[in-house]
């Protein structure tokens, strides 16, 4: 799941991610993807 936010690497997505409430997230095209719970 795409979320509006920007990223150089997967671990800036791990709390981005927790407080959209999904799981963890990787960095994809500059942006978080993460995974729904």
């Amino acid at each position: 799941v795409g979320i509006n936010v920007k990223c150089k690497h997967s671990g800036q997505c791990l709390k981005p991610c927790k407080d959209a409430g999904m799981r963890f997230g990787k960095c994809m095209n500059g942006k978080c993807d993460c995974t729904p719970k």
